[in-house]
């Protein structure tokens, strides 16, 4: 089986339009029927000390939380690229404003060349049992596809 970004996307689109007809008029009515609250979340009470050290929560206090960058309503194109288990894009944290290891930016760099039109990727990669009680499969379609991301 080759790999085909094309087909792909194609079978994405198709599957995120059939899921978001059956589900966007339940959605609507549950969220519209309750009042939204605000949850406090401290991410690090529930972890044990070796998932602690093993990641970057180990730069904060017991009492501190961790900043956390959300693209869902606002941000740059990067807000855009997508997941696969084999990237085009590779991550790295730039410090420009401070060398707080908390603060980096994030830069996208090509791992290799990208022809015009194609999907840029890049590898979350999280950590498969890190997140209690949440389950996120991957659906890169890619050759080495490691079919859970958490």
């Amino acid at each position: 089986m080759t790999f085909d970004p094309t087909t792909i996307i194609r079978r994405r689109r198709k599957k995120l339009r059939s899921s978001r007809s059956n589900s966007s008029s339940t959605q609507n009515t549950e969220l519209d029927s309750q009042e939204r609250t605000v949850i406090s979340f401290n991410p690090n009470t529930d972890l044990d000390e070796t998932v602690r050290e093993n990641s970057v929560r180990r730069f904060f206090g017991k009492d501190q939380t961790p900043f956390i960058m959300d693209a869902k309503t606002t941000g740059n194109l990067g807000r855009y690229f997508n997941h696969s288990c084999s990237p085009n894009l590779f991550v790295q944290n730039v410090f420009v404003d401070t060398h707080d290891l908390r603060f980096p930016w994030v830069g996208f760099f090509a791992s290799s060349h990208i022809r015009s039109g194609t999907e840029l990727t890049w590898n979350y990669n999280y950590e498969v049992g890190v997140v209690p009680n949440k389950v996120l499969y991957c659906q890169c379609g890619a050759q080495n596809c490691r079919v859970r991301l958490l």
